[in-house]
């Protein structure tokens, strides 16, 4: 069988959306994709230290907001992944955090217009570039998985991060929410 990206996208949503821990629902969504295609990479992946990471994650983005603190026109914080060079002649998978004084769920145009862009905003997430290096050994696959998986643990890592361990008053100084968002400077999120 081969992967569909319409199904792809429909589980990481279902999962998202059901709140489970980051290491239940790296595990679900992998399953899901080990039941379409056996492939020797499942297990690598399983072995990612998921949980290990998040304090890092999430000590960066409380840094960020303590030496840059968000203004009050932000309505939503965006959270990039995209592929910058780096010294090795190689892309790596990078993220990084900006504002926006919009917000629309059905739109992500504004995230085109940050105006929120602050110092250190950008990161390099140790599961992102380990992730990398298993899915590049799949060539026939590797477009497919390079915007699935990515996109996957960053959703998953940071809806946790979000909803149990970030300090909010730090976020939420001069607002009472605070949209965020994560995906692809080409599009998905």
């Amino acid at each position: 069988m081969e992967f569909q990206h319409d199904k792809s996208w429909e589980k990481l949503l279902t999962i998202l959306n059901s709140k489970k821990n980051i290491e239940e629902a790296w595990n679900n969504f992998i399953d899901f994709h080990e039941q379409i295609a056996a492939k020797s990479y499942w297990t690598l992946l399983r072995e990612l230290d998921i949980q290990k990471e998040q304090s890092a994650i999430k000590e960066w983005l409380e840094q960020i907001i303590t030496t840059s603190p968000i203004t009050e026109n932000v309505a939503a914080l965006w959270i990039g992944i995209t592929k910058m060079p780096h010294e090795t002649d190689h892309e790596i998978p990078i993220v990084y955090l900006a504002g926006a004084d919009t917000y629309d769920k059905d739109d992500i145009e504004w995230a085109c217009n940050p105006t929120y862009l602050p110092e250190n905003r950008y990161a390099c997430f140790d599961v992102l570039m380990q992730l990398d290096k298993v899915i590049k050994n799949d060539e026939e696959n590797y477009e497919f998985l390079d915007w699935i998986f990515p996109l996957a643990y960053c959703a998953f890592t940071l809806d946790e991060i979000i909803r149990l361990k970030l300090n909010k008053k730090l976020f939420l100084k001069n607002t009472q929410n605070l949209f965020v968002a994560t995906g692809y400077d080409s599009g998905d999120y």
